[in-house]
């Protein structure tokens, strides 16, 4: 794994976006950080970008800017219309919040089949997001435009419902609600006594509460931390709830960091500085300073090669990766697997 992505808290697939980019697929960069992060256009803005500090390329001149990348692809996808999710399992969810943690497990949990419906306790949807960060830092029509995209995958808005008074556990359950998944950022008024108990002691793994198809996340359970460590959490959460209703989802496995990458010969190129206004053969020009560490390998007789994952299968370290569109993104050697004491 590249050191951009172990330090990235989504575990965003930099190198595999930046490749696309270096390539002029801007679609298929932006279906890339997609599956990581819901709103690239928001975190683009607000992150923290530790994946900068982590980026290889500043042993040589300056870290690439990753941060100014995806504000890009954030950006030039903003207008696109999303497309309807296909509904894949009976079972309802209710989530709780619509801010960062709720919006991004609705987003993620939409994904995956289920129906989504999220409640609002104000007037406007975002949380947080609309309501401590500063407009010059996050325009509003920013947040409403992701939004917009959100309730066109197929997730259903309800504003002015408050946990506790308009909406109770129990209505929820009568209404056909098999989990709920409770984001408000500070513990709700007017819950059942067991319910705010349960709060509580919310398990830090897979985010369930004591009360089995209660789930909770966000600041409730994360306390005041960045935006980026919040949409992991929440994703985290949304897979912890697919299984719990029976969706065998996979979990992330753990994966070596590569380190130590030869500098040797590469030409030093100037960072783009600015992390607006860019057009695409700025942000190529920008894609094209990742040194796309991981230690590609490329086929020695591409021709010869069918794809076959033989070697990825037989590798007894398990450090091939075969990408199948092998001709334009070769397969991946993690070299730090060999590192002595690994």
């Amino acid at each position: 794994m590249a050191p951009c992505q172990a330090a990235c808290p989504a575990g965003v697939d930099i190198r595999g976006y930046l490749h696309f980019l270096k390539e002029g697929k801007l679609a298929e960069a932006v279906s890339l950080v997609r599956d990581s992060l819901p709103f690239p256009a928001i975190t683009g803005r607000i992150c923290f970008h530790p994946c900068e500090s982590a980026c290889t390329r500043e042993a040589i001149d300056e870290s690439v800017n990753i941060n100014g990348l995806e504000r890009f692809v954030g950006d030039l996808y903003l207008p696109a219309r999303a497309v309807p999710e296909p509904v894949l399992h009976a079972a309802k969810i209710a989530v709780i919040g619509s801010g960062p943690a709720g919006l991004s497990a609705a987003y993620f949990l939409r994904k995956m089949g289920y129906r989504v419906t999220v409640f609002e306790a104000l007037s406007k949807l975002g949380g947080s997001l609309r309501t401590k960060v500063p407009e010059l830092r996050l325009p509003r029509s920013i947040i409403d435009k992701q939004v917009k995209y959100i309730r066109e995958m197929g997730v259903e808005f309800r504003t002015g419902k408050l946990l506790g008074a308009a909406l109770t556990l129990d209505r929820a359950v009568h209404a056909g609600f098999k989990i709920l998944f409770i984001a408000t950022g500070t513990l709700p008024t007017g819950l059942p006594r067991g319910v705010r108990e349960s709060l509580n002691s919310v398990d830090p793994e897979t985010f369930q509460t004591r009360i089995p198809h209660v789930f909770a996340g966000g600041a409730l359970v994360l306390g005041k931390v960045p935006v980026v460590k919040v949409i992991a959490a929440a994703r985290k959460a949304a897979l912890s709830i697919a299984r719990f209703l029976g969706q065998d989802e996979e979990r992330a496995e753990a994966r070596s960091v590569v380190k130590n990458l030869p500098g040797k010969g590469i030409k030093k190129k100037p960072r783009q500085k600015s992390r607006d206004a860019w057009s695409n053969d700025t942000a190529r020009r920008e894609a094209c300073r990742c040194l796309h560490c991981g230690g590609r390998a490329h086929i020695a007789y591409p021709d010869d090669c069918m794809t076959c994952f033989e070697c990825e299968l037989e590798c007894p370290s398990q450090a091939i990766t075969v990408h199948p569109f092998k001709e334009e993104f070769p397969p991946t050697i993690d070299y730090s697997r060999f590192a002595k004491g690994s």
